[in-house]
């Protein structure tokens, strides 16, 4: 049995057990419930107050991406790239959209990081700071930031990115680069790509983009191409100074031209000049690392695209406009830049090749006309221009554009007020200047073939364009039996004043020889008389037609085997039945057929262009009977006859006639002279292997002045009282008149 003591000790043992779990169980919740005594005492939440957007809290693992911030700034970030934005950067808050890029897409084995592409406002007041770290320890050679922007290629018209580099910063596990504000503040948005390049190295060691007398330019290229690298940096740097020299102004860029070499896409490509969507500033070149062997063509393409990067500045187009299309004068750049490569390289550029019709073709672009390839031609007039007005005039077509001109036509007109009033000029210039057998081998129209006496013409009338020309190429049959004496005719109708007046050339292409030997200049029309030798060696004739004018018209020619006229036999006679301080009928012949017999007053025929030329000029004595005083005569005939209607355009005439008595005594001295025009055939007679032209004007015709231009008679006579004297040049009003000329071709 248990003792009363003995129970009583037990429950009260118990009892301290209890009380003890009670305190220590008190003690354990006060502690959970206060952090500390000073705490005790809830302080009530400040109304409105909300935590800073990127500020993660005590314990909590924070969003995995931010892409937007307000006036006050923060951060904006995804994946592994950072973007800190200060305070008042933005006027408003900002959305970012960030896109990760797939990866070696933009600099293959170069990158250095995962690339994204970055759409974002361009009117940030301060510079953004962009961390990003490496995929990789990198232990060799610096870090640079690439970003890129979408631009377009001037002179290819492709849509490309152009690029700002800036080196890399280390700070911690991450690279930083400072991106500054633009000059052209938009609120536009604009993209960029942007990510880490690895095994680049500059051209120098400058780490400012700030340009300098000495310093105008910086290459970034792979660290194999270093010595590459500094060539083109020297090319760049001399470029701009030749491109001064001669009034182009680079006063509008305040920063660093930056060139990237890389390999693109087109491996015939040089490189391009890229202007840039999202700010002139990012305006950059690109140099094709696979063609860095070609030493003399990365000159001419850095003096070609460094010509298009002074070219921007006067281009007063907005900069993105700029930036998607080369706009209305895009071929003037290209014509400037082409001819600007001779500045630095000798030589043509091979651009030109191929495109060396277009300045035969028009001033402007055909209907569509690549724009660039015709500047690529244009060259030619821009390098005559250079020759003819001086190498600093040139800047005065980009001023001019700068200056507000509409169009590429203004632009000329009003830089050189003589260019289209001397097109005319260029234009033979350029076909003697610039390779005449290239240019007019290369005409693919079919030519026009002669295989009988018939017309020959063109397909059809040929639209010309604005100061432009027109080439038809003339060949015989071979095969064909030609006359004895034949000459080719040619004959251009349409363009200008009714077809009047049109300047060509006649080249003639030796099929021996292989060569275009240049034979005349004519207008309108031409009468070629080596048709037997163009036969027998299978040559061609090539007929040059210049429009120099600012309107499009339609032209023709054509051409035709015609019997060769040679005039053997040529006499001219004048009456006039009135003339001033003379009495009685006046008439005259030349030669003075008193003295010469007809058969006697030969002369010669040859062709000049498309006119016949006839001459004669000789001295007779006549050896008639003693019936009739002796006599002697001298005369010169010139008569200049349209080949084809055969009208005396000009003559001229002198005959001295002397008269001798029995005894041999002179006795009459006669001189008269003449110069007539417009006198038009008439008939031909034919006798046996003779043929008789004739040609005449009267009164019925018109007035004698419409034809008979100068006439003048001196009459020298003895008398008993000794040598007397009259003179006469003119004629009464309204006089009855006549004019005859025969032509015989035997």
């Amino acid at each position: 049995m248990t003792s009363f003591r003995q129970t009583a000790k037990k429950g009260t043992r118990n009892k301290s057990i209890l009380l003890s779990t009670l305190l220590l169980l008190f003690f354990t919740v006060t502690i959970q419930q206060c952090s500390s005594p000073e705490e005790i005492n809830k302080i009530p939440e400040e109304k409105g107050k909300q935590d800073p957007p990127n500020e993660e809290k005590p314990g909590d693992t924070g969003p995995e991406e931010n892409n937007k911030v307000d006036k006050s700034g923060g951060k904006i970030f995804k994946d592994k790239i950072t973007i800190v934005v200060p305070a008042d950067a933005f006027t408003t808050s900002v959305t970012m959209e960030i896109t990760t890029q797939a990866s070696g897409v933009v600099m293959g084995e170069f990158e250095a990081s995962p690339y994204y592409k970055i759409k974002l406002p361009r009117n940030f007041s301060k510079p953004l700071k962009m961390e990003l770290p490496a995929n990789a320890e990198i232990t060799q050679g610096d870090v640079y930031f690439r970003f890129s922007a979408p631009g377009v290629e001037i002179s290819s018209q492709q849509e490309s990115a152009s690029t700002l580099w800036i080196k890399g910063v280390k700070e911690g596990d991450s690279y930083t680069a400072t991106l500054e504000p633009f000059e052209e503040i938009s609120t536009d948005a604009g993209e960029l790509i942007v990510g880490l390049v690895k095994d680049y190295q500059t051209s120098d060691d400058s780490e400012s983009r700030a340009i300098t007398a000495e310093q105008k330019c910086v290459v970034f290229a792979p660290r194999y191409y270093h010595e590459e690298s500094r060539d083109i940096a020297l090319h760049v740097e001399e470029a701009i100074k030749r491109l001064e020299a001669i009034g182009f102004s680079f006063s509008k860029r305040n920063k660093q031209i930056q060139v990237e070499v890389k390999q693109l896409n087109g491996a015939d490509a040089y490189g391009y000049f890229i202007p840039s969507r999202y700010s002139s500033d990012w305006n950059s070149l690109v140099i094709n690392s696979q063609k860095l062997s070609e030493k003399e063509e990365i000159k001419r393409t850095v003096m070609h695209e460094m010509t298009h990067f002074v070219q921007y500045y006067y281009d007063p187009r907005w900069v993105v406009t700029k930036s998607f299309m080369g706009g209305d004068f895009l071929w003037m750049d290209e014509a400037v830049a082409v001819w600007a490569e001779s500045l630095y390289v000798e030589g043509i550029s091979s651009v030109q090749y191929g495109n060396q019709f277009c300045p035969l073709e028009g001033f402007s672009p055909l209907e569509g006309e690549d724009k660039g390839s015709h500047g690529y031609g244009m060259a030619g007039l821009v390098r005559w221009m250079a020759n003819r007005y001086g190498n600093d005039k040139i800047v005065n077509l980009h001023k001019q554009q700068e200056a507000g001109a509409t169009s590429v036509y203004d632009a000329f007109d009003d830089a050189f007020p003589d260019l289209f009033i001397e097109y005319g000029i260029f234009l033979k210039d350029y076909i003697r200047a610039n390779g005449v057998k290239e240019l007019l081998q290369g005409i693919g129209r079919s030519k026009m073939f002669i295989n009988s006496m018939n017309e020959v013409k063109s397909n059809e009338p040929i639209g010309i364009k604005p100061h432009s020309t027109f080439i038809e190429r003339i060949s015989i049959d071979p095969d064909y039996k030609l006359p004895d004496k034949v000459t080719l005719s040619i004959k251009v109708e349409g363009g200008m004043d009714g077809g009047k007046g049109q300047i060509c050339e006649l080249y003639r292409y030796d099929n021996e020889k292989k060569e275009i030997i240049f034979v005349d200049e004519f207008f309108d029309s031409y009468q070629y008389e080596e048709v037997a030798a163009l036969q027998e060696k299978k040559d061609m004739l090539f007929v040059v037609y210049y429009h120099p004018f600012n309107k499009e018209s339609d032209v023709t020619m054509t051409v035709r085997l015609e019997e060769k006229l040679e005039f053997a036999i040529g006499k001219i006679k004048l009456t006039i039945d009135e003339l001033n301080n003379y009495s009685g009928f006046y008439s005259a012949t030349f030669a003075d057929e008193l003295v010469v017999p007809f058969e006697e007053m030969k002369g010669t025929s040859r062709y000049v262009k498309d006119k016949i030329i006839f001459t004669s000029s000789s001295t007779y004595t006549n050896t008639w009977s003693n019936i009739f005083d002796n006599g002697d005569c001298s005369w010169e005939i010139t008569l200049e006859m349209d080949a084809k209607s055969l009208k005396i355009i000009k003559g001229t005439a002198s005959n001295v006639s002397n008269i001798y008595n029995r005894s041999g005594a002179l006795t009459k001295k006669q001189s008269y002279t003449l110069s007539f025009k417009d006198v038009p055939y008439i008939k031909t007679y034919t006798d046996g292997n003779n043929r008789s032209y004739r040609f005449g004007a009267s009164q019925s015709d018109g007035s004698i002045e419409n034809f008979i231009t100068a006439f003048g008679n001196t009459l020298e006579e003895m008398t008993w009282d000794g040598w007397k004297k009259k003179e006469v040049s003119s004629w009464k009003p309204n006089t009855k008149w006549s004019i005859s000329v025969i032509l015989d071709t035997r």
